[in-house]
């Protein structure tokens, strides 16, 4: 626990912690088809990041109406609701509970396979991607290292290191400390998961790499990548199906085996079309909410002087 939180904020985590706790022992019913809508309501009546998410599915889906835009819209800011009760029930589950929310369609494959030895998981924020963390719940002779990018509040900070907490085969691990992490464990007798949501915006760079992504230029992070090929780790895509309110079936999908001799860049763009292909599949639960389309090949030509536009 962050002992360095000041004493009021200590107050105001404690509530924070306090209030999801009492809410996760709440009927199934009541959350799901009550506080659920209750808070999509709000998320609506306030106009959430409205600008931006009907942007963002503009431009991802120009050949759909308006209309279809419009209910694209509505059911994910009633999937905002239905992650905030997931975020809920993850805070005071039990470890029946835990192991009850997510189906892993080839967990004992994946075991079997990489028993004691490396390799990267890669998701998105689709679905409950907190539910990705349960992972290490399945884990017999490795661990999860889940990335994590730090919060500016302290607050929010403690909160989601206590949240995450689901499994002693779990390290959280700030995304600096990546590197360091992995090379210090790499002798320790367990093999290491290292789990990766890859889909945020990254900062720009004068090599950063475009892909055209749901009808726009984007670029992704490439950690990923470069750890697999330093390090001869194969990828596995975290295919996400929501099955019911609050429960996922998950499976790994291989994006690189390890050893395969690939293009520059060509890891990251398979990851990037399994990503696509999902979204396609259910739109709504995908973070639409996120300034994802912040650079451009513009801004890099501008600040850089170039623009790197392969695919």
């Amino acid at each position: 626990m962050n002992t360095k939180l000041k004493w009021h904020k200590r107050i105001l985590l404690e509530l924070l912690w306090g209030t999801f706790l009492v809410l996760s022992h709440t009927p199934r019913f009541f959350k799901y088809y009550i506080l659920k809508p209750f808070i999509a309501s709000i998320l609506i009546l306030s106009q959430y990041r409205k600008a931006v998410i009907k942007g963002n599915l503009e431009r991802s889906f120009p050949d759909k109406t308006k209309k279809e835009i419009n209910r694209i819209a509505r059911r994910y800011y009633l999937f905002l609701g239905e992650v905030v009760v997931d975020t809920i029930n993850l805070a005071g589950a039990s470890e029946k509970r835990k192991d009850y929310v997510v189906e892993w369609t080839n967990s004992r494959e994946m075991n079997e396979k990489f028993s004691g030895k490396d390799w990267i998981a890669m998701g998105a924020h689709y679905g409950c991607w907190e539910y990705l963390l349960l992972w290490s719940r399945q884990l017999q002779d490795s661990k999860l290292m889940g990335v994590y990018h730090p919060m500016r509040s302290a607050i929010f900070e403690e909160f989601y290191n206590r949240l995450r907490n689901v499994s002693d085969k779990l390290i959280q691990v700030p995304m600096k400390q990546t590197i360091l992490y992995f090379l210090r464990n790499r002798k320790s007798g367990h093999g290491t998961v290292m789990g990766l949501v890859a889909d945020q915006s990254p900062t720009l760079r004068p090599d950063s790499h475009w892909f055209t992504f749901l009808n726009q230029k984007t670029i992704f992070h490439d950690g990923g990548e470069a750890m697999a090929l330093k390090f001869n780790l194969p990828i596995y895509f975290a295919y996400t199906r929501r099955i019911a309110p609050g429960r996922y079936a998950i499976r790994f999908d291989e994006i690189y085996d390890g050893k395969e001799v690939v293009a520059p860049h060509e890891i990251t763009g398979r990851y990037v079309r399994k990503l696509e292909n999902m979204i396609m599949e259910c739109p709504e639960l995908w973070m639409w909410s996120h300034k994802r389309w912040k650079h451009t090949p513009e801004r890099q030509a501008q600040k850089f002087g170039k623009s790197t536009l392969q695919e």
